[in-house]
């Protein structure tokens, strides 16, 4: 009979060990699973966010951009400002700059008399892209018609310099603005500088497509 007793004992302790393993087992299967798949959509984002082979190349997007500029196209330039993410203007009414975040361009309004996006076409009437490093600027060169940078002409370059400069934090933004600018910046991949109005454009690449992210419309050594 105890020796029925501690059989029966001895059984039941077997089938709550195995019941654990189990369920430790699924659990982790469970884990590695949700580890899977959330790599899974952080390489799907990596790639959206990735120009592949068959992507429109830069080159031919900013031409794109620049002929819906000058024809004053508002409804081709809207297709370069992100849906979801929207673009920021950068001006410099005073001594601080000012960031203007628009989701429309046909209804933004420049500080400058208030004219609108498309008045920048006259101070940008040329532009032959040319992708090399941006030119080194001195105010002091600012005199007799000239730019102030060693060199003129319309330049693409790395947008690294640009998402080091946290000009955002002198700009009065909202905590809501901050964080959307920290959400943008990551995307940016080229920048453009037309030395002869100095404006820069900040472009970035999401979800299969080229966005203009930051235009950039100050005037150095002006403030």
């Amino acid at each position: 009979m105890r020796m029925h007793l501690a059989y029966l004992l001895l059984l039941c302790l077997l089938l709550a060990c195995n019941s654990r393993e189990a369920s430790t087992g699924q659990e982790d299967l469970t884990g590695a699973t949700a580890d899977s798949l959330e790599a899974l959509q952080e390489e799907h984002q990596r790639k959206s966010n990735t120009p592949g082979p068959d992507t429109m190349s830069f080159v031919t997007a900013f031409s794109h951009f620049y002929d819906a500029l000058q024809s004053s196209d508002s409804v081709a330039l809207q297709q370069y400002v992100d849906p979801e993410n929207g673009l920021f203007i950068i001006e410099q009414p005073g001594a601080l700059p000012k960031m203007t975040h628009v989701q429309h361009l046909s209804r933004f309004k420049r500080d400058y008399q208030q004219h609108s996006f498309f008045s920048i076409k006259t101070e940008i009437n040329h532009c032959d892209l040319q992708q090399e490093p941006f030119p080194s600027f001195d105010c002091a060169d600012m005199d007799q018609g000239r730019t102030g940078y060693a060199k003129d002409g319309c330049f693409a370059s790395h947008a690294t310099a640009f998402q080091q400069t946290n000009i955002w934090n002198y700009a009065s933004l909202s905590e809501a603005e901050l964080q959307q600018v920290h959400t943008m910046l990551p995307l940016l991949q080229h920048s453009v500088l037309h030395t002869q109005s100095s404006f820069r454009f900040h472009f970035g690449f999401s979800k299969g497509k080229w966005y203009l992210y930051f235009a950039d419309l100050r005037i150095p050594c002006s403030a």
